[in-house]
């Protein structure tokens, strides 16, 4: 018995002694901002490009960032497109969400339609993954006759249910803060969750974003703002691809499915045996599938 209970004074010390560090300690680094772009509204946008030819812009979900995309951005150049890719508003290096400003899908996509004007994109491809794909749903630059293609991956849709609320996160930012142990957890966490084989460097990554200041707030924020029945994306014309994998444990491959039944002038790639993470997991899949689906469209072998 008196083991057990050493053992249990030592686990508490290790914890006490660990959450002090993680309160005194810095955080750890974020990756380096890209070009900040400027709205008309003052609202800053942190920006990546790369690559010659079409426009793409990729849209992260939720919680995300433009570190979901590196991998999937590169596929595509060299496939060559140019690339574009960005912290959505209260992730990375953007801006917070103002308080008089909802966490919603069409908030995003007011943003989204700005920042294409803003950086002169001439009618951009859009790819939106999880969350990202709903804020396409919404966005105008969707329903613009000179835009290509858009790319609804693992995306949102009507179809979707949302159970519970998220109360507050300072737990979730108590043990990401602590020295090791978050890193950790973290890993451990998003292994439990996700099947997939992800790149090395996005768990480190994705846990210097969420600790960056307002970031949980936008999670929560959008957690319980997220109603995925308010999407409506039948009245979209613009040739659509929807990439959806067979177990994804975010959002149920039927959503997809719904989506394709939808939208009246899409396509429907399954990829059996495949989850959520897709841009992390199969950036090179996704890249094909989008060159395939853009010369098709143009008439021209991929």
């Amino acid at each position: 018995m008196k083991i057990i209970y050493r053992i249990f004074i030592g686990l508490g010390l290790v914890i006490a002694v660990l959450s002090l560090l993680g309160a005194v300690l810095p955080l750890p680094k974020p990756p380096a901002a890209g070009r900040i772009i400027t709205l008309p509204d003052g609202t800053r946008i942190n920006t990546y490009t790369k690559g010659e030819g079409p426009a793409i812009v990729l849209i992260h979900g939720l919680p995300g960032s433009a570190q979901d995309w590196p991998e999937t951005a590169d596929a595509l150049v060299a496939k060559g497109f140019q690339v574009t890719w960005y912290d959505r508003v209260g992730y990375g290096h953007s801006s917070r969400r103002q308080p008089e400003r909802p966490f919603t899908y069409q908030a995003n996509a007011d943003e989204l339609d700005a920042l294409i004007a803003a950086m002169g994109l001439d009618a951009p491809a859009l790819v939106g993954w999880s969350f990202g794909g709903g804020v396409v749903q919404f966005s105008k630059a969707a329903r613009q006759e000179d835009t290509p293609f858009i790319v609804l991956l693992a995306a949102v849709g009507p179809a979707m249910k949302i159970e519970g609320k998220i109360d507050q996160m300072r737990a979730t930012e108590w043990v990401l803060r602590m020295p090791f142990i978050g890193a950790v957890i973290a890993r451990a966490s998003i292994s439990s969750r996700f099947a997939e084989t992800m790149p090395a460097r996005w768990v480190g990554v994705q846990r210097s974003l969420l600790l960056m200041p307002g970031t949980l707030d936008t999670l929560r924020g959008e957690r319980n703002g997220h109603s995925p029945s308010v999407l409506s994306p039948g009245d979209i014309t613009t040739p659509t691809l929807i990439i959806h994998g067979t177990k994804d444990p975010m959002v149920d491959y039927a959503v997809g499915m719904d989506l394709s039944k939808i939208i009246p002038n899409s396509k429907l790639i399954t990829l059996d045996g495949i989850g959520h993470m897709i841009p992390l997991s199969h950036p090179q899949e996704i890249a094909d599938a989008i060159a395939t689906f853009s010369s098709g469209l143009r008439g021209e072998n991929p």
